[in-house]
């Protein structure tokens, strides 16, 4: 059944997690700073002077596309610049999971995953299944085994790996142009033909790969030339810094090399879970569909429980918690799946970047 009405007021809601938009901790952004966030979340440019290239794109100097997203990574709207990469290309099994646990076992269980590398993100959501969180781990066995432990020390059964059986769509891009907010948002997804042709067997890589690999994974230097100082903490020519991480992206090594956000501070402040129960055989036709909508981030086709009948899964951003519902329903119109549940996040535990190769 659809979700539930929203009876708690927006600005109650935002307090409630602590939220506050840009607007509300005095940061104003003009043209200019909304046009480098939406170029460089899936596109800082590997180049020796990379800001020049940004300023050049969007109608402004070198130093002042650098000093506007230094401005935007000191306020906190930037988490993290660098790349994003591929789990299974890197030969990493990822998997997300879910857990039924009790309200007074959750401080145990939270100081427990915040101690995992392995682990990204834990979130505590509004459902029976109320603890979420990702696991990353060198194979499938050993994460596994990580979760039963964490089940015997909790002492609960019911934590349950969802691996994802197929990808639609990953592209965790926000829309920070204002000059059409009624324009259709069910878009054509050039991520979805990427997913669909791209290689998931693990990469090939060499030593100089995994060396730049663990500087890329973290946030480029606070300079006008950041590759140039990563060359320098290498000992490599500059040149040779783009070319392999260019040859990593070119090979899907990094998914995207860009700017992760806090999308709460961006001003996108709610984000749901959108869960779907589909036959299936519409599966593959469902999650296309899904994936056309630029308001879904994410969206998987996972395993199904015995209590649990959602085997789709939808990522939804928004400015409100009343904009996912809004997109919930646009989704379940296009693709007439009336079988669907929204689960918004009531308390963020944990949300890192992935380090891999740090064992």
């Amino acid at each position: 059944m659809p979700a539930p009405p929203i009876i708690m007021t927006e600005i109650i809601w935002r307090r409630s997690l602590g939220v506050y938009t840009m607007e509300e901790r005095g940061f104003s952004m003009d043209s200019t700073d909304r046009a480098l966030l939406n170029a460089i979340q899936d596109d800082f440019p590997i180049a020796v002077q990379p800001y020049q290239i940004l300023g050049e794109a969007v109608g402004t100097t070198e130093e002042d596309a650098f000093k506007r997203i230094q401005r935007f990574r000191q306020e906190g709207i930037i988490r993290r610049l660098g790349g994003v990469f591929d789990s299974r290309r890197l030969g990493y099994y990822s998997t997300l999971c879910t857990a039924k646990v009790p309200e007074e076992k959750i401080p145990t269980l939270a100081k427990l995953l915040e101690g995992m590398p392995g682990v990204t993100h834990n979130y505590i959501r509004n459902h029976e299944y109320n603890v979420w969180f990702t696991l990353i781990a060198r194979s499938k066995a050993v994460a596994e085994s990580t979760l039963q432990m964490i089940r015997e020390v909790l002492e609960v059964s019911e934590i349950h790996s969802l691996p994802a059986s197929k990808i639609f769509k990953i592209n965790v891009n926000f829309d920070f142009d204002t000059s059409d907010d009624d324009k259709d948002s069910l878009n054509e997804s050039r991520d979805l033909q990427q997913q669909e042709t791209k290689d998931h067997l693990p990469y090939e890589l060499n030593s100089q790969d995994i060396d730049l690999i663990r500087v890329l994974q973290g946030n480029l230097p606070d300079s006008i030339t950041p590759y140039s100082v990563i060359a320098e903490t290498l000992h490599w020519q500059v040149e040779d810094v783009i070319s392999i991480a260019l040859r990593l992206l070119e090979a899907n090594v990094v998914r995207r090399f860009g700017a992760v956000l806090r999308h709460q501070k961006a001003g996108f402040v709610a984000n749901a879970m959108g869960v779907w129960q589909v036959d299936p055989e519409r599966a593959a036709e469902v999650g296309a569909i899904m994936a056309r909508f630029k308001e879904v981030s994410h969206c998987y086709q996972r395993p199904t429980l015995p209590d649990w009948p959602y085997s789709l899964f939808t990522m939804i951003h928004g400015r409100s918690p009343q904009d996912c519902g809004a997109v919930m329903e646009k989704i379940s119109l296009a693709t007439g799946v009336k079988a669907y549940s929204m689960l918004f996040s009531t308390v963020e535990l944990k949300k890192i970047s992935m380090q891999y190769f740090l064992e």
